[in-house]
């Protein structure tokens, strides 16, 4: 089983891979209790990304954090994998093509 690291590590370089339109950076030290490992901007959307293992459970600050960056319109989510994230930014990428959609432009 991958390391809680390890698995930062990955989505880090993925998140990387999306630049310019992505954001991110590992929070590592900060003043609150709970704030997601991963804080990401991917275009324009804030997305905070709480990396846990398979058997990792949030914890009652995560829990509050995950909560105050939804008030806030942001995204937040757990993820295990990569593939996680990567669900995370496809729904980030509908949300975005639906509020076109609503601005009256034409899709294909």
């Amino acid at each position: 089983m991958k390391s809680e690291a390890q698995i930062q590590a990955e989505i880090l370089n993925y998140l990387r891979l999306l630049a310019p339109a992505c954001w991110v950076i590992k929070a590592a030290v900060c003043n609150e209790r709970g704030v997601p490992d991963i804080l990401c901007c991917y275009k324009g959307r804030f997305l905070g990304i709480e990396v846990k293992t398979c058997k990792g459970r949030l914890g009652p600050a995560q829990k509050v954090q995950g909560k105050r960056i939804q008030m806030a319109c942001g995204s937040s989510g757990v993820a295990r994998s990569v593939e996680d994230v990567r669900e995370m930014i496809a729904e980030i990428d509908d949300a975005l093509d639906d509020d076109e959609d609503d601005d009256g432009d034409e899709t294909d």
